[in-house]
């Protein structure tokens, strides 16, 4: 979750000595936006629906994570709230790095720290790829980016489970759930992907980078 090549012995053992684990049950707040954070978070397994809360008391959905995946690695280096709420959609397992314990390591563990400096930048990279496709993009490229954020492979097929129901994916996309079942079945008669129920296929994988402009890029990189 760090990236790059495997921890040293010497950091891998400093992390699982830091770390505090906690379970946590279906349907249960995860993160708490209402003090300051003190650790990095890690969902170790599990899966986690992260969002704001709406005048009604609802959480309104911005995107949903499968562990293992960060839960929040910024707020904690700030000493500020947890930018976003969290709750379990099914049982969970996070792991605590609590910045207070680890802060005094990171000094005599420069290249654990610099892999901590590259996974921010990491996430910084994908909320403004995030930013860029809601303000810029239309409908049709915004579902495709959504699509390929989940998906691993950059060409061929892939299958995904829906984790989030219909409606909170639309508001993530900054859509109405009735423009969202247009758009699927768009896809669907197009032959880029196929619904049934919470489970997705995704029969061209590069059909979607094209929606997003992905593979002029790649083109002009190489």
């Amino acid at each position: 979750m760090l990236g790059g090549p495997a921890l040293s012995a010497s950091e891998f053992s400093l992390l699982v000595r830091l770390a505090e684990r906690h379970s946590i049950a279906a349907g249960d707040a995860v993160l708490d936006c209402h003090v300051p954070a003190r650790s990095l978070v890690l969902l170790m397994s599990g899966d986690v629906v992260l969002g704001s809360r709406a005048a009604d008391g609802g959480l309104r959905t911005e995107r949903s994570v499968t562990g293992p995946a960060w839960l929040d690695v910024t707020a904690a280096w700030l000493d500020q709230p947890y930018a976003m709420e969290a709750q379990a959609l099914s049982d969970v397992v996070i792991a605590e790095l609590p910045m207070e314990r680890l802060r005094p390591h990171l000094a005599t563990h420069p290249a654990l720290a610099l892999r901590l400096c590259a996974n921010l930048a990491q996430r910084v990279h994908e909320l403004t790829i995030a930013s860029r496709n809601l303000l810029h993009n239309d409908a049709p490229a915004r579902f495709a980016q959504w699509l390929l954020q989940r998906c691993p492979v950059t060409s061929g097929s892939h299958d995904l489970r829906l984790q989030e129901r219909k409606r909170d994916i639309a508001q993530q996309l900054a859509m109405t759930p009735e423009t969202l079942s247009r758009l699927m079945r768009s896809f669907e008669s197009r032959g880029v992907i196929d619904v049934q129920g919470y489970r997705l296929h995704i029969h061209d994988v590069q059909a979607l980078r094209r929606l997003v402009g992905l593979d002029g890029l790649d083109a002009a990189a190489a």
